[in-house]
């Protein structure tokens, strides 16, 4: 073989040779190409996943927490429709009590001035006894009972109050000072109660007793025989003796 066929020979397979590195590096780079854009785009894919699992699960603790303050608010509002219902019912029930304490009052205000002069009208035809005491009583009954500004309610326990004293009067026995005319003139003497039965009196020096009659308005002498009698009554009566039975000087009980 020639020098000229040896170096034509020589150069085509070095341009082969050439043209295959050439070739074989753009395939390399055709290949290398879409794998690391497949790469890329699994990253990115992978990061948005990330994000858009990251914003779910933030969304998600937000719709959840929504859900329970939307309970609460639930709850609160059929609370507070429970206590409006309630209140309704109460104001209701306050109106009709009011309504119904207006009409008694209504009933009882008449009433009550019955009572009241009862009871005025029993002190006057009673014997004469803590007469200062029970007419302050009954000038505060009547002050009270004038007042548009006290309740029907007070205005009636006070009269029962006043009525239950009254009333005890005639169960129970009490000895107090007093002065009384006798013979003409104001003498203080002690005096025994008996209930309503019956007013006796002894003077101080414990010579002289009596009583009170009731049918002629007036205090009179009693023998002297009963001033043992009533003096052992006034020291039952002031608990200096214990209590035994008495024989009274009673006389006619007069129905008033």
């Amino acid at each position: 073989m020639n020098k000229g066929k040896i170096v034509i020979q020589i150069f085509l397979l070095l341009t082969m040779s050439w043209s295959y590195d050439a070739l074989a590096g753009n395939v390399e780079k055709e290949i290398e190409a879409p794998v690391h854009g497949a790469v890329g785009i699994e990253q990115k894919t992978q990061a948005r996943e990330v994000n858009w699992r990251t914003e779910k699960e933030k969304k998600t603790l937000a719709f959840e927490a929504l859900e329970k303050e939307l309970a609460m608010v639930e709850k609160e509002r059929n609370t507070e429709a429970a206590r409006r219902t309630a209140l309704i019912s109460n104001v209701r029930r306050k109106t009709k009590q009011l309504e119904d304490i207006a009409e008694i009052e209504g009933q009882m205000s008449p009433f009550l001035y019955d009572l009241l002069d009862k009871i005025k009208t029993l002190n006057a035809r009673d014997l004469p006894f803590l007469k200062e005491e029970r007419q302050k009583r009954i000038q505060a009954l009547e002050a009270l009972n004038a007042d548009p500004q006290v309740p029907v309610s007070e205005k009636f326990r006070k009269l029962m109050e006043a009525l239950l004293v009254e009333t005890e009067y005639g169960t129970t026995i009490e000895v107090y000072q007093q002065t009384v005319p006798l013979s003409g003139e104001e003498t203080l003497v002690n005096i025994f109660r008996l209930g309503r039965l019956r007013l006796f009196y002894q003077t101080l020096d414990k010579q002289q007793c009596g009583f009170f009659n009731p049918a002629q308005k007036v205090w009179e002498p009693l023998e002297n025989i009963h001033i043992k009698t009533i003096q052992a009554a006034i020291d039952m009566g002031l608990k200096r003796k214990p209590v035994e039975i008495l024989s009274l000087p009673l006389g006619r009980i007069v129905v008033q």
